[in-house]
């Protein structure tokens, strides 16, 4: 159960991080202030960290606790 709970918060604080960033990343490029290239290249490379990020950390918590 506990494990359940931190993949859970772990993913839910990897979406929402990711969530913030698309956010800025897109409201710069309304502002003409990014090009499309990268901001798709922000954009993706941010949701690979996420998801990276989402997966060691519950490993992380693991094992050194």
């Amino acid at each position: 159960m506990e494990i359940l709970i931190l993949l859970i918060g772990s993913f839910l604080l990897s979406s929402l991080m990711l969530g913030t960033i698309i956010k800025a990343v897109l409201t710069a490029y309304r502002k003409q202030q990014l090009s499309m290239a990268k901001a798709i290249l922000i954009t993706s490379g941010m949701t690979v960290f996420s998801i990276l990020l989402a997966g060691v950390l519950p490993y992380v918590y693991l094992r050194f606790l």
